[in-house]
């Protein structure tokens, strides 16, 4: 009674107790393998209960066992072991190689169940949670990548504090479940908490968390306590962040649209009489934000700052300079400091660890700031040798500064796009000078305010965003085990997320000065049970499952801005607003309740079978048809079990499996929502919706077919997994364009069709295995089609996304017949030689609505290598992706804006491409034919056949028209999106025992890492195609992440880990 009073008063405090075991003893020993090598990572247990431990690197543990019980060792690949403690403390143990050893693997499948990895159906691939954390990531979607086939990692830039997101065979919306509690976000989880991590990729896989599984699911376990005396471990992680991509600029021409300089000529009867001796003083082309102007050739001008009076530059000249490095220096280094201190301690009857993080991280953007603090628990008690209670808790409280603004006119772009490369960064950095907002793009001389740009600075520090956030995860459960096959599990769960977010537009900026707040609250309350059933008769395992879900989601906003300006200078709230502020509100509420059964049959330990279904009631759904039922069947075959035992195929097996799924209409699809709007005089008013409601919408219909194989080779020392798939999604929303006169402008309506297919391979491998060196490597690949079939009656093309027409008009679009993800736009024109198509002015020919390229890769993989040397340990982890196209808008604008090293340089002619033209048969300055050009005529050369005659054509046509007209032309802006990657470099140390035998600690490891380290193989050298933002340029508001729109530039990270145990 004691013991459990203690164990209970552990888990409801979370420090720590002293439990006594006057029989137990401490156990020590060594494990090593047939060739007497030591063994880490070895598990043991006492037979019979809950207390376990785990070998050290050098192949030795500790642990409390009283005499005449019995020990079991247990190692991938190695024959359990057992030994009885007797009256010796030491127990040393030599394992032996099995070549049946997958018995023993065991992987987290749905509902948190865990299933042996023979007897699985269908594809699940686990990543132990210490290769997640080899870079400290805070994101797992970041640390995911390169490691699961068929997974595409989809990122965010790595200078931003946006989380990334993933596409797992061929979609979006995975979800994401950490101790049986579904989470709504990739960073709403510790990492260091991470146990292991299963991927379910497919349907059948998922199929028993029904519709919102049908996408894929990450099964996330989360570390638990084990047997022994209490052990605190403090992880300290120091990272530093830099710009490691950038554009090649070019440095040889500065601000403006001529390379001739204005020149200021004195009006008296507009400017001050001291300003006579300015007349005739050169200056830059201030209203201009291109570089076209004149050679950087340090003439002495009349720079911005020159006409701020009062300012110390008044009135003065300074060099007209490149400034090659002034990007690159507007960024910061960045600076992440991460703290985690965890607590464990676990008896023979209850378990208890704690985990609290504080997260500080400087971005390289100036001004932008995070703070996170992460806290979670995990506990466990017997109460009696029927009942076990459990908890899980997690909290996560974040605030971010600022985050930088992605897309057109924001930081990142305009560097890209709109920018003078004479600029001196430290010269725009005090934006207010004297009482007045200035920047580089001033209006002229005697108006100093900004043109067209506020400074970077200003908008940094004045035109704000604030975000902070509270998230809550948590389960109470109890397991009531009625007899050795039959139990039963209850839990509540909850979800929380709330945010408030703020938004400050400036105080005497270009744009009105403005503020807003947006707070929103996200409840999921779940209840949850599940009876098991488990029996063995003669050759044949029996295992039965029958459960049921109960959840309630709520979504609360409140959105509320100020309208027409703001009454205080600098005093950002609502009641300043100089008219009334908008206010707007939304709530959503849906139930859901399912009941589902799962039954499993194996025999001989070869042949397993294994049935799940499940139904469930939506609100969402129409009240009249609103059940629908998930169900999956799968079995595999262990043929190796017929080959007589040899030392090349240790290990075979084949898997088949089908499931079928539904999808429920999202929330407010079937019935009109009406929104409310200002008021017209005294009354109110509402507006509904443009598209007309379709009360039998439904989500469609998912079916999936999976069949695979799996092989060790040479006693477990190769493994290779192998998958194919099928899937066909039926009758799925697609929007029909309606008449106007209906008062609607479009309508849904269930007639579409997709179909996916898809190879993913895997690959594990241990070359080397001596006494002080192990080499283990492994790798991925997975291709993957998906094809429209059918959209609707009448309906051949929908489009999902795209860009505006002014820039590129490019679509991405469903076509019935062809591959989903089709990119369409401008295309040049060319003859059947390909030659281009040229008008007499040189002018590239184009046609619109064309066929492009596809955003879909080929392929995608990746690679890791582990090597271990005593105590050194070296990890590498590349990924790759073989195809697809994404559309650079910088690309487009750099050179158009006469920013890039394209724009410069020497024609073919040998002359500097922005040298006039000159030669006979010049057409209004754009372009002469290069036949009549001159020796010494600037100009790009353009080379094609006449659109009209076909006859060969070749002009010198003037850069900035060269340009200019290309811009829009979105063939040439498409990039193919196949990269290869370096992401992450891992070198640590285990510092060993007998160094620390004379300090407090049992264990201590000190590593280097690098994260985005070198970008090996890009199309563009500057972007980095696993991210791209996708915000801000797209017509639509998609995740398809197809566009490059002038983002934020990729970041690398250097950062030292120290981990101490004691």
């Amino acid at each position: 009674m004691r013991t459990k009073l203690n164990g209970l008063l552990t888990l409801l405090l979370a420090f720590v107790v002293h439990i006594s075991f006057a029989q137990d003893k401490t156990i020590t020993g060594t494990v090593t393998d047939a060739n007497g090598l030591p063994l880490p990572g070895v598990n043991i247990v006492v037979e019979g209960t809950t207390t376990g431990t785990q070998t050290d690197f050098d192949g030795n543990y500790v642990i409390s066992a009283s005499q005449g019980q019995t020990l079991l060792f247990s190692y991938i690949g190695l024959k359990t072991a057992s030994r009885t403690v007797g009256s010796s403390n030491v127990v040393n143990v030599q394992m032996e190689e099995d070549a049946q050893s997958l018995d023993e693997v065991v992987v987290t499948a749905a509902l948190g169940l865990t299933r042996q990895q023979k007897s699985l159906g269908f594809a699940a691939q686990k990543v132990d949670g210490e290769n997640l954390i080899k870079a400290r990531d805070t994101d797992v979607n970041n640390a995911l990548a390169g490691k699961v086939s068929g997974v595409q990692f989809l990122g965010a830039p790595s200078s931003d504090f946006r989380e990334s997101s993933i596409r797992l065979r061929g979609n979006t919306n995975v979800l994401y479940i950490v101790d049986n509690i579904k989470i709504g976000s990739s960073t709403d989880l510790n990492p260091d908490d991470i146990a292991d991590m299963t991927v379910l990729k497919g349907l059948t896989a998922t199929a028993l968390y029904g519709p919102e599984g049908r996408n894929g699911a990450i099964v996330i376990t989360t570390k638990r306590a084990k047997e022994g005396k209490a052990t605190i471990t403090i992880n300290q992680n120091t990272s530093l962040e830099n710009v490691y991509l950038l554009p090649e600029y070019q440095n040889e021409y500065g601000g403006g649209y001529s390379q001739e300089f204005n020149v200021f000529e004195y009006n008296p009867a507009q400017h001050p009489a001291s300003w006579q001796a300015f007349d005739g003083q050169p200056m830059v082309e201030y209203y201009a934000d291109e570089s076209w102007g004149p050679r950087m050739d340090g003439t002495p001008v009349r720079h911005w700052d020159s006409w701020i009076e009062g300012d110390p530059e008044f009135g003065k000249l300074r060099p007209f300079s490149p400034n090659p490095n002034n990007i690159k220096n507007f960024y910061n280094t960045g600076m992440t400091n991460r703290t985690n201190l965890t607590f464990m301690k676990g008896g023979e009857d209850y378990g208890v660890r704690t985990s609290v993080t504080r997260t500080e991280k400087e971005g390289i953007v100036p001004n932008t700031r995070r703070t996170q603090y992460d806290f979670s628990t995990n506990a466990d008690i017997t109460l009696s040798e029927k009942f076990k209670m459990y908890t899980n808790l997690s909290f996560q409280t974040r605030k971010t500064k600022n985050f930088a603004a992605l897309g057109y006119g924001s930081i990142g772009s305009n560097f890209n796009q709109w920018w003078q490369r004479q600029i001196d960064m430290d010269r725009i950095r005090d934006y207010n000078r004297n009482g007045q907002i200035v920047s580089w793009n001033i209006n002229g001389p005697t108006n100093p305010r900004p043109l067209y740009w506020d400074s970077p600075y200003f908008l940094l520090h004045e035109s704000v965003n604030n975000e902070v956030k509270n998230m809550f995860n948590g389960r109470v459960g109890g397991t009531y085990t009625f007899s050795d096959n039959l139990n039963l599990s209850i839990e509540a769960r909850k979800t929380y997320n709330a945010y408030d977010y703020e938004a400050r537009t400036g105080w005497g900026g270009l744009t009105q000065e403005g503020y807003a707040e947006n707070e929103n609250t996200e409840t999921r309350d779940e209840l949850f049970g599940i009876m098991n059933y488990q029996n063995s008769f003669g050759d044949f395992d029996i295992s039965a499952k029958l459960g049921s879900e109960f959840s309630f989601y709520t979504f609360k906003e409140l959105l509320a801005s100020t309208n027409g300006g703001m009454t205080v200078e600098n005093y950002y709230s609502l009641d300043t607003s100089v008219d009334r502020p908008n206010v707007d509100s939304n709530r959503t509420k849906s139930q859901n309740r399912a009941v589902f059964a799962a039954a499993s049959l194996g025999y001989g330990g070869f042949l397993y079978l294994d049935g799940t279904a499940r139904w469930d009631w939506s609100s969402t759904a129409n009240p009249e048809d609103n059940k629908v039922e998930t169900y999956g069947i799968s079995g595999s075959f262990v043929f190796s079990e017929f080959i007589p035992q040899n030392d090349i195929i240790t290990f075979g097996k084949l898997r088949a499996g089908y499931a079928e799924a539904p999808i429920f209409p999202n929330a407010h699809r079937l019935n009109a929502i009406y929104s409310n709007q200002n008021p017209y005089g005294s009354n109110g008013a509402m507006t509904v919706p443009n598209q007309l409601r379709n009360p039998e919408l439904t989500g469609g219909v998912r079916s999936e077919i999976e069949l695979g194989g799996e092989l060790k080779f040479f006693k477990n020392r190769i493994g290779l997994d192998i998958t194919y798939f099928e899937k066909t999604d039926t009758d799925l929303p697609v929007a029909l364009t309606l008449d106007s006169s209906t008062g609607y402008t479009s309508v849904s309506t269930n007639s579409g069709e997709q179909f996916y297919k898809g190879l993913e391979f895997g690959l594990t491998a241990t070359p080397i295995r001596t006494e002080n060196f192990e080499w283990e490597i492994s790798a991925n690949l997975a291709t993957l089609s998906r094809w429209v079939n059918k959209l609707a009656e009448g309906v051949l093309v929908n489009t999902l996304d795209g860009t505006s027409q002014g820039w590129g008009g490019l679509l991405l679009q469903e076509r019935e017949g062809e591959e989903w993800g089709v990119l369409y736009g401008r295309k040049a024109q060319r003859d059947d030689a390909g030659n281009l198509l040229l008008s007499s002015t040189g002018a590239i020919q184009y046609d619109t609505n064309q066929f492009l390229g596809n955003v879909l890769p080929d392929f995608t993989g990746g690679f890791t290598s582990n090597m271990t040397y005593k105590n050194f340990d070296l990890f590498l982890g590349f990924d790759f992706q073989k195809g697809g196209q994404y559309f650079s808008v910088t690309d487009m604008f750099i050179n158009y804006s006469g920013l890039g090293i394209e724009s410069v340089g020497d024609n073919a002619l040998g002359n500097p491409k922005r040298d006039p033209l000159t030669g006979t048969g010049i057409v209004n300055d754009i372009a002469v034919p290069a036949a009549t050009a001159g020796a010494d005529s600037g100009g790009i050369l353009v080379e094609g056949v006449d659109a009209t005659t076909g006859a060969p054509a070749s002009y010198y046509v003037d850069p900035v028209q060269y340009y200019g007209r290309l811009f829009g032309l979105s063939e040439f802006f498409l990039h193919d999106a196949t990269y290869l990657k370096l992401r992450t470099v891992r070198l640590g140390y285990n510092i060993p025992k007998k160094l620390l035998d004379q300090t407090p600690f049992t264990a201590a490891n000190i590593a280097l890492y690098a994260n985005n380290l070198w970008l090996i193989d890009s199309d563009l050298n500057f972007v980095d195609p696993s991210e791209l933002e996708n915000i801000g340029w797209s017509t639509g508001a998609s995740n398809y992440k197809f566009i490059e729109g002038g983002q934020l530039p990729p970041a690398r990270t250097l950062g030292l880990n120290v981990s101490l145990t004691f």
